[in-house]
């Protein structure tokens, strides 16, 4: 039985707003967990896994095209935006190729396409992130990677800390981790305005709202950014309380 477009929009759980996101690691446990804590009602998440257990050159390189593959069947399902996961993913062919790659999928396929390193650029304007402390998931071999992310984007990394995880136990990470890495980080860098808790995947929302209380710093955490990002790029502009300044100001 035929209905209006209208009609056909208003029953669907995704009726304000559907997010396609390609996930790089093989499974997806945490990022669609807090998606569905912080979206208002009416939105979906539409997601992809593309295959990645560990961040090397060669499973990256492998990824992107995988990625490409997996935006254009996305957008096909009707999504209001689609949003390209993974930093290393999205800056393999380097920022100014990903320029370019954005806006050929969109012209191709008719819906917006962003990726995630683009969107925590965004933010991390957005709230005027200058001297920063960044903790990430993996081990220490991985500081000075996240780090130089973020020294691309103009920010000073006055230190950075490690759980020391890998990308298959992301999910086993303890929900606190973020909060302990973070209270570490302003301890020995009192001196910081921002708070980074780099890649999705690991648990980090709960953390975001009490460091920003006790620090009087902003928050931003890959997950929440990326979040933050896909629901204005779909033109839903709530604002959110409880997961920090990005959502509830921004």
């Amino acid at each position: 039985m035929s209905q209006s477009p209208e009609r056909a929009r208003a029953v669907l759980y995704g009726c304000r707003a559907r997010v396609g996101y390609t996930s790089p690691p093989f499974f997806a446990e945490v990022f669609p967990y807090e998606f569905y804590r912080i979206v208002p009602k009416g939105v979906t998440l539409v997601v992809t896994t593309i295959g990645v257990s560990q961040p090397t050159t060669a499973q990256i390189d492998q990824a992107y095209a995988i990625t490409m593959r997996a935006a254009r069947a996305i957008a096909q399902s009707g999504v209001d935006i689609v949003v390209l996961g993974g930093t290393p993913i999205a800056m393999s062919r380097g920022a100014e190729s990903a320029t370019e790659v954005i806006a050929q999928l969109e012209s191709e396929l008719g819906v917006k396409i962003a990726t995630g390193a683009a969107i925590e650029e965004q933010a991390v304007r957005a709230l005027g992130c200058k001297k920063v402390v960044l903790a990430q998931p993996y081990g220490p071999e991985e500081n000075e990677r996240q780090a130089g992310y973020i020294r691309a984007l103009g920010c000073e990394v006055l230190g950075v800390t490690h759980w020391g995880s890998t990308l298959p136990a992301f999910g086993s990470i303890p929900r606190d981790a973020a909060l302990v890495m973070g209270r570490r980080l302003m301890s020995e860098h009192p001196q910081a305005d921002s708070i980074l808790l780099r890649t999705p995947n690991w648990p980090t929302i709960e953390a975001i709202d009490p460091l920003e209380r006790e620090f009087g710093v902003s928050v931003m955490s890959t997950s929440q950014a990326t979040i933050w990002g896909a629901l204005r790029g779909a033109g839903i502009d709530d604002r959110i309380e409880g997961y920090g300044r990005l959502l509830s100001e921004h």
